[in-house]
């Protein structure tokens, strides 16, 4: 699964627009949209300045969704904090979103309470995440049937840069693979191709988002940047 994250609506929501379409076209097999939050925990400088630029601008998450609404061609999960779902509200989120998102990634909002939104009719996938620290043993007790569990490859925030092949993370991923029989997603401080690669090596997919978002606003390098990452393969 190769796929990349995007803040929606940045620069704009036309260029936002107009990359997402070609970023379909390029061999991913998901795009991640990151909706815009006000007090990120999750995210590092790039993909939090882009997410406050996109706030004032004034640009809706309506208007983000409707794009992806009108252009989806792949897998969409839309990656954001809790209290945007929850005060949309949830269930008027999860209705009027399923039909478009593959899953929701919710970076505030640990995987034992992922069941806190399921019972109150939230519909809409919540994808699982696992860290080196994760209990595999817990973790299998909080799936809902998502289309893959999301590792966390370093700690911290967003941007820094994870040491791809790491013993200890390719054995945690192995581990969650066998227990869960799950597919495992990494995440988190992959900067080039040749890391993609790296982790197709051991993962079943990689998401990149720091470097794609530093590009959203020179559509030339993005779309050189992601036609790049769609041609990876597993070696």
């Amino acid at each position: 699964m190769k796929g990349i994250y995007m803040m929606g609506g940045y620069p704009d929501i036309e260029t936002f627009c107009d990359e997402f379409i070609f970023s379909q076209d390029c061999g991913l097999d998901f795009v991640e949209i990151g909706l815009p939050f006000n007090d990120p925990v999750a995210d590092g400088p790039v993909i939090s300045e882009a997410g406050e630029k996109v706030i004032a601008s004034g640009v809706k998450i309506d208007e983000i969704l409707q794009c992806v609404r009108q252009n989806k061609k792949t897998g969409i999960y839309a990656m954001t904090y809790s209290n945007i779902i929850y005060n949309y509200p949830l269930e008027k989120f999860s209705e009027s979103f399923k039909d478009i998102l593959n899953g929701v990634i919710i970076a505030d909002l640990p995987n034992r309470y992922h069941h806190f939104f399921k019972d109150k009719g939230f519909e809409i996938p919540i994808i699982p995440f696992a860290t080196l620290d994760t209990n595999v043993d817990d973790l299998k007790n909080m799936l809902y049937g998502q289309d893959f569990i999301y590792f966390v490859g370093l700690k911290g925030v967003t941007g820094a840069k994870a040491k791809i092949g790491d013993l200890a993370a390719v054995e945690k991923v192995t581990q969650i693979r066998q227990c869960t029989g799950c597919k495992v997603v990494f995440g988190f401080g992959i900067k080039t191709a040749r890391d993609a690669e790296k982790v197709l090596e051991f993962a079943d997919g990689f998401v990149i988002g720091t470097e794609v978002v530093k590009r959203q606003s020179d559509p030339a390098e993005f779309k050189k940047y992601v036609a790049e990452l769609g041609s990876v393969s597993a070696q």
